[in-house]
């Protein structure tokens, strides 16, 4: 891992993951050890998933010939006359569900149940198993009747897959449900209805760290809520548990590899998410492998 001299860490403005503040950001971290998605930049404070009484959403009765996500159906998705289902009508059952517990979203009982009540905004964030380091992303916003998938999206996770206990440097992303309460990055605001903190510091921090490909990997962030303080920019660096839980798991832009433990999207996803995901809706991520999230 790359170490920042001195003279690095006194720039103008916290790096991403050197915990340093940059000139014009809204909010003050203090320097800390190094992250592990930073490759060298400092960890701010992330929450453990907390867990929450049972959603409005329960389990629907099991139905036969329900087909599973990937199969792009749902439980309660009926057939037209005639008994052969049309493109159409597949497509409807796979973007709209009666609750968080449909096969069609992926999550399971004991999953679901740790999202708050309050909660209209869930996104889906699933690898093929533990060791996965790639990612299938669905956003899931309540609708009058159900729950309406109104984005799809693929992405990164950590190098060595998914773990729930995850600890600093590992590689691994947690696995868990967390609130996403904080966005900012490089870049000035695109419109986010998050909270936006900008950070001028944050591409010459990537590059000193990562090098000259990776400019542009923290133009967008949002914060994933674990081991972290909420209500304050991103690059803040308190951990409520501790330093060796790690930190600082963002959703940021993609790099073309793997991370150290936060998730990669696509800029223009980045951006989708940064102006549709709204605090009203107490937006929330589950993320994990498929076995995971299916309990």
């Amino acid at each position: 891992m790359t170490t920042l001299s001195p003279a690095l860490r006194t720039l103008a403005g916290a790096i991403l993951c050197a915990g340093l503040l940059a000139p014009g950001t809204t909010a003050v971290a203090s320097p800390a050890p190094q992250s592990d998605d930073g490759g060298g930049f400092s960890a701010p404070a992330q929450r453990v998933a907390q867990q929450f009484s049972t959603p409005r959403q329960q389990t629907p009765a099991p139905q036969d010939g329900v087909a599973g996500a990937e199969a792009g159906t749902t439980a309660g998705a009926s057939a037209p006359a005639g008994g052969h289902r049309t493109d159409d009508d597949a497509e409807a059952a796979a973007t709209h569900v009666p609750s968080l517990t449909d096969p069609a979203t992926g999550l399971g009982t004991e999953t679901a149940a740790r999202i708050p009540e309050e909660t209209d905004q869930v996104l889906v964030a699933s690898g093929a198993d533990d060791e996965a380091t790639q990612t299938r992303l669905s956003l899931w916003e309540r609708a009058d009747d159900g729950w309406e998938r109104t984005a799809t999206m693929t992405g990164r996770n950590g190098a060595n897959g998914w773990k729930e206990d995850r600890r600093e440097g590992d590689r691994t992303t947690p696995a868990g449900v967390f609130s996403l309460s904080d966005a900012g990055g490089y870049l000035e605001d695109p419109g986010s209805q998050l909270p936006y903190y900008r950070d001028e510091g944050l591409r010459s921090g990537a590059e000193a760290v990562y090098g000259d490909g990776y400019a542009n990997v923290f133009d967008y962030v949002i914060a994933i809520d674990y081991n972290r303080r909420t209500g304050v920019a991103p690059t803040e660096n308190t951990r409520p548990l501790g330093w060796d839980a790690g930190g600082k798991i963002w959703l940021h832009v993609e790099h073309g590899s793997p991370t150290r433990g936060c998730v990669a999207l696509d800029e223009e996803d980045m951006r989708l998410l940064l102006t549709t995901l709204d605090p009203d809706a107490v937006p929330h991520i589950a993320m994990g492998s498929e076995e995971f999230l299916a309990q």
